[in-house]
């Protein structure tokens, strides 16, 4: 299954349903150069998440951590841990990824499985992202093959594969699970707000009071906050959301530029266009050409496969 944009609620939980009752985990086989930038913007989600890279380099960003994988590496990321990824330009990036509720594991909530083993892990903040061994990678890669060829059983090797994923992670930070109380969720509710009330208020005319105000909080603070979990500024966050829907809007309508560029929050185009090269190193009217010629290009090579 392939995703091209990560789409969000008010809350910048990621809407998108991951498996279903019968079978509460879903897997993904990503060509990350498909998202905008080659870039999956921030948001989270209550599954846990472990992702494999398969190609490629990719970073992970949560919340105040950095990540960079290789090909064959592969990462958990805890449930509710808002991320962001990015893959290196220079290359070809498609990652592996496995989204599954906790009941996969343990069965029925409140199980002792889930009481001993998964509540303490997914409330542990210091286990907010770890990364895995290449026997885990391994593992994991023969778990999306045997989804892919609907191999006979493939769903009992993926969660026999996540248990046992699950269990080492475990074993290996009891002591750590133990002693955590759960660290301190200020900054991720207060990120939640602040980034709520960015998505749903971009085209109009903001600034870092109106996003502070938000969260209850001020200026410096915000500036802070955001500089504690997803490590760049408020302002800029607004422009790289402003832009990257921007790019959003050239791919798939046909409306004027100018009307995309007032859209998005901007009144002038001129200005409109000097922040969208500098972001995405393209003009709009070049970027829009570009992927026009590029889907022209892969609908006649899908005409010439037949």
């Amino acid at each position: 299954m392939q995703c091209t944009k990560i789409l969000t609620d008010k809350n910048n939980e990621e809407l998108a349903v991951h498996g279903n009752y019968e079978f509460p985990c879903a897997v993904y086989f990503s060509d990350v150069s498909k998202y905008t930038a080659g870039e999956i913007a921030w948001h989270w989600h209550k599954e846990i998440e472990i992702i494999t890279v398969y190609e490629g380099t990719l970073y992970v960003e949560i919340e105040n951590r950095k990540f960079t994988l290789k090909k064959g590496d592969s990462l958990f990321i805890n449930s509710e841990e808002m991320h962001f990824m990015k893959m290196d330009t220079r290359e070809e990036c498609v990652i592996i990824s496995f989204v599954f509720d906790k009941v996969l594991i343990c069965g029925e909530k409140g199980s002792k499985i889930d009481q001993k083993y998964i509540i303490p892990l997914i409330n542990c903040k210091e286990l907010s992202a770890l990364e895995l061994t290449k026997e885990d990678s391994q593992k994991l890669t023969q778990g999306y093959f045997s989804y892919a060829g609907d191999v006979l059983g493939y769903e009992i090797v993926i969660r026999n594969t996540l248990s046992e994923i699950l269990l080492n992670i475990v074993r290996e930070n009891h002591e750590l699970l133990e002693k955590s109380s759960g660290s301190n969720n200020t900054d991720r509710e207060r990120m939640k707000y602040m980034l709520t009330f960015i998505h749903k208020n971009y085209s109009e005319d903001i600034n870092l009071g109106d996003i502070a105000k938000e969260a209850f909080i001020g200026e410096r603070e915000a500036l802070r906050c955001f500089a504690r979990t997803i490590g760049t500024a408020p302002i800029e966050y607004l422009q790289k959301y402003r832009i990257y829907t921007a790019a959003e809007l050239l791919r798939n309508s046909e409306l004027p530029i100018t009307e995309i560029c007032l859209q998005t929050g901007f009144n002038s185009p001129s200005y409109f266009s000097k922040v969208f090269c500098r972001m995405l190193g393209t003009t709009p009217r070049e970027y829009r050409k570009n992927r026009l010629n590029l889907d022209i290009k892969n609908k006649i090579f899908l005409l010439e496969d037949k």
